[in-house]
């Protein structure tokens, strides 16, 4: 899944600090991602129920893929967050799927 990228913020405990990451970028969903599209190139709903699960199963409330995001400045009356990145796809998920999709029947156009 070269030509995918998705990005969303993760925490580098290592580094301390914050950086993007391209989900794709993780080897057994990209690879789920390959399979839903071989197992349903001719149906959205099925295609799109499959990804959504693989993505709940490798990115939803799990510690290394959450960050906290609050309020700037702090404020007593803002209370602070966990997003893990599976909510961050969710966000968009209309476009992140459809995204998915085109890039998918486009690599299989391309023969790849």
């Amino acid at each position: 899944m070269r030509d995918m990228h998705w990005f969303v913020y993760v925490d580098d405990f290592n580094m301390k600090r914050i950086e993007e990451y391209d989900i794709f970028e993780h080897h057994d969903f990209a690879e789920d991602v390959r399979k839903a599209y071989r197992e349903h190139r001719d149906d959205f709903d099925a295609f799109a129920e499959k990804v959504r699960s693989s993505l709940f199963y490798y990115f939803h409330s799990k510690c290394e893929w959450e960050v906290i995001v609050s309020a700037w400045p702090p404020s007593d009356r803002v209370p602070q967050r966990k997003v893990d990145v599976y909510e961050q796809v969710m966000l968009n998920w209309d476009v992140f799927i459809g995204y998915v999709w085109t890039r998918c029947h486009k690599r299989k156009r391309r023969g790849e």
